[in-house]
Parts: structure tokens; sequence; C-alpha cells
């Protein structure tokens, strides 16, 4: 019992970071940005300042922060909220429903691409 929940967590912990990054690629990739998405620093829009690591995370920061930028204090939009949210609890339920089996797991990941793959289509350049 206590190790399935420590999987649960486990693989929650996994898709929010996932979330995180697939949040970064899918914005990068509709405002028409190719750059990858570890490779490069994340910025505010508006001020410029570098984020740290721990705040590009849409919702640590915009817990941490209170919806605004660190330095500038700018309104973030939700929308990065919004879909990290999407991303990490649709790739979790998807592994659930599918009992936490190889194709759950890979039936998640379908998830986000499908989901990357609208996004880009409705908002891409």
């Amino acid at each position: 019992m206590i190790e399935s929940i420590i999987i649960y967590i486990a693989l929650f912990l996994i898709y929010f970071h996932i979330g995180g990054l697939a949040t970064t690629n899918i914005i990068r990739l509709t405002k028409g940005n190719s750059s990858p998405v570890l490779a490069s620093k994340c910025v505010c829009d508006n001020c410029g300042s570098k984020i740290p690591a721990l705040l590009q995370l849409p919702v640590v920061s915009f817990i941490i922060c209170k919806g605004k930028c660190k330095n500038c204090g700018i309104k973030i939009p939700t929308y990065p909220l919004i879909l990290e949210l999407a991303t990490m609890i649709g790739m979790f339920l998807v592994s659930v429903a599918f009992k936490l089996s190889i194709f759950g797991i890979t039936a998640s990941f379908l998830y986000y691409e499908a989901l990357r793959i609208i996004l880009i289509c409705m908002k891409g350049k």
C-alpha cells in the first residue's frame, strides 16, 4: 500500500516537471521561437530579467510571486499556469486510468503530444 502511494507521488512530481517543460516548449513554439527549452534562459517578457530556476515552473512561480514578476511587478499571464496544470493533471490521470502500466505511461505522453500539436496548430506561427 505505502509503495503504491510513493509511486503515485513520484509519478505526479515527474509529471509536474514535465508540465513545466511542456509549457515552456508550447509557449515558445506558438510564439514562433524554436530555441531549445533546456538550452535557453527564461526571462521576463517585460523587464528582461532572468527568472530563477525555482520560479520557472508556472505553478510555483504563481504561488510564490502572487501572480507578478518578482523584479518589475507586472502581472504574469494565467495561460502558462493553466497549460501546466492541464498537462500535469492530464498525464497523471491517463496513467492512473491505465493502472500505471507501460501502456498508461505511453498514453500519457501521447496525451501530451496531442495537446501540444493542438495548441501549436491553434496558436502557432
